[in-house]
């Protein structure tokens, strides 16, 4: 704990069940500490949205369940998310590629 966001990250993870900030079920994402306008890009699934009252994005679970194929749609997420970070954090972009299963070399 004591490391913790110690270093710039992205997390991304399941909100469940919600708390009083946000009553719903859902998806997020964000990344720490955020640069400047973080919030303000598309991410897909269309229904992804950014929330500025959390700081983050967010993706309800209604929204992936009403999908033909939920597993496809919640993915879909996390790598427009982590893509996203890596643009506006300024990331090395071969961390991108590790969005689809190809990781960059470790030096």
């Amino acid at each position: 704990m004591r490391n913790a966001m110690d270093a710039q990250e992205v997390a991304i993870g399941w909100w469940w069940p919600g708390d009083a900030r946000y009553g719903r079920t859902a998806f997020y994402a964000y990344a720490h500490p955020a640069p400047e306008g973080f919030g303000g890009t598309a991410l897909s699934p269309p229904a992804a949205r950014w929330d500025a009252a959390l700081g983050e994005y967010v993706l309800d679970w209604d929204d992936i369940r009403a999908s033909p194929d939920p597993h496809a749609v919640a993915l879909e997420f996390a790598r427009s998310a982590f893509r996203h970070a890596c643009v506006a954090c300024a990331w090395d972009q071969a961390l991108a590629a590790s969005a689809d299963g190809m990781p960059p070399p470790v030096t």
